[in-house]
C-alpha cells in the first residue's frame, strides 16, 4: 500500500511567513533602535547618519511589501 501523497497547506505557509515577518520586524525595530541610540550618542558621522536613514526606509518599504504578501495570500 502507498502512502497518500503529501499535501503543503497553504495557510499554514503563509502563517509561517507571517511569523517570519514577525520576528524579522522585531529585529529592525532593535536596529532602529541601535541607530538611535548611536545618533544620540554622537558616535555617528553625518554620512554615516544619512546612509543608515536609506536604509532603514528601504527596510521599511521592503517590509511593507512582505506584509502585503502574506497577508493576501501570495497574489501581489
Amino acid at each position: 500500500m502507498t502512502a497518500p501523497p503529501r499535501r503543503f497547506d497553504v495557510d499554514a505557509g503563509r502563517g509561517l511567513g507571517r511569523l517570519v515577518v514577525a520576528v524579522l520586524d522585531i529585529l529592525r525595530e532593535l536596529i532602529e533602535r541601535q541607530v538611535l541610540r548611536r545618533v544620540d550618542a554622537g558616535t555617528l558621522t553625518p554620512d554615516e547618519i544619512e546612509r543608515l536613514g536609506r536604509a532603514l526606509l528601504e527596510l521599511d518599504r521592503q517590509f511593507r511589501e512582505l506584509r502585503t504578501i502574506f497577508d493576501d495570500g501570495g497574489s501581489a
